[in-house]
């Protein structure tokens, strides 16, 4: 089961000089998974263990379902792509990181049911947004 989700369009980034406290934010995650079953405690499609032993920021994401491309001269993320399937924990992973995430940065995802919605980094906070459908 699970709610079916696609990127539509991104604009994300982040300096790499914020990548350790990034990498920090999402290990102290641990603890606050929301599932508890028969596997033990976990997030949504995620397992701690592969997060908390991550080394890297673009490794920690990989195991929440983003893959953060860098940019060869800097090293800085530039970009965002999704890898999952499914909607899962994503608002937890994007409000531990949206501290470190560049202003204006946005994530737009289409839903199964044709549903838009963005997350959208500003002031250290993610907040997710809805479109506006206007008709004349």
């Amino acid at each position: 089961m699970g709610y079916c989700m696609e990127l539509r369009q991104a604009e994300f980034s982040m300096s790499s000089e914020y990548f350790p406290e990034a990498l920090k934010a999402i290990k102290d995650l641990a603890g606050q998974e929301t599932i508890n079953d028969g596997s033990g405690k976990h997030f949504s499609w995620v397992v701690t263990e592969r997060f908390l032993s991550a080394t890297t920021l673009p490794e920690a994401m990989k195991e929440w379902r983003w893959k953060v491309a860098i940019d060869d001269t800097k090293g800085n993320v530039i970009g965002i792509d999704f890898m999952g399937e499914k909607l899962g924990d994503d608002e937890a992973l994007f409000n531990a990181i949206a501290p470190y995430v560049t202003a204006g940065s946005f994530i737009e995802m289409q839903g199964e049911d044709a549903s838009i919605w963005r997350w959208v980094f500003d002031d250290g906070t993610c907040v997710e947004k809805s479109p506006s459908i206007y008709w004349e």
